[in-house]
């Protein structure tokens, strides 16, 4: 009996120190492949609540983002994450009218929001981030049409 409860010990004390190993982090599970082309501050007055990452790989022609919190780190609130792909030329209604691709993430979230990715070969692309603090205060962003590619 009492090496089976330190067997038991042993493998939950085995198990305990395996498992972290083999699960990714969330910022390597939630990562945009390409280069980092942008790094913009979400900010509420002089407050900056979340890190708006912008990325873009060549080799497949797509637009990433991601946005990570910053206030309340790990309390789950408010995020909103909207990348869009316009095309040249366009102004931001027209864009917002008229896109040629859009993807999002919404939520509750305690780290991050995203990663969403448009195709951008030939295409500019329009950003929209929003964090909401723990008392539901919102710092919200959104872009010019910029990153012509």
């Amino acid at each position: 009996m009492k090496l089976a409860k330190i067997g038991l010990a042993a493998a939950a004390l085995l198990g305990a120190t395996l498992v972290p190993l083999s699960i990714a982090t969330p910022a390597q599970a939630a990562s945009c492949s390409g280069s980092q082309i942008d790094t913009i501050a979400v900010k509420r007055g002089s407050s900056t609540y979340g890190s708006l990452k912008l990325y873009y790989n060549s080799s497949t022609g797509n637009n990433c983002a991601r946005l990570d919190r910053v206030v309340d780190y790990g309390t789950k609130s408010g995020m909103i994450l909207s990348l869009y792909a316009c095309a040249k030329g366009q102004t931001q209604s027209q864009c917002f009218q008229n896109y040629r691709g859009l993807d999002q993430d919404s939520g509750q979230f305690g780290q991050y929001a995203g990663p969403v990715s448009v195709y951008g070969k030939g295409r500019c692309i329009l950003v929209q981030a929003g964090v909401a603090d723990r008392n539901h205060n919102w710092a919200n962003y959104t872009s010019p049409v910029f990153h012509c590619g």
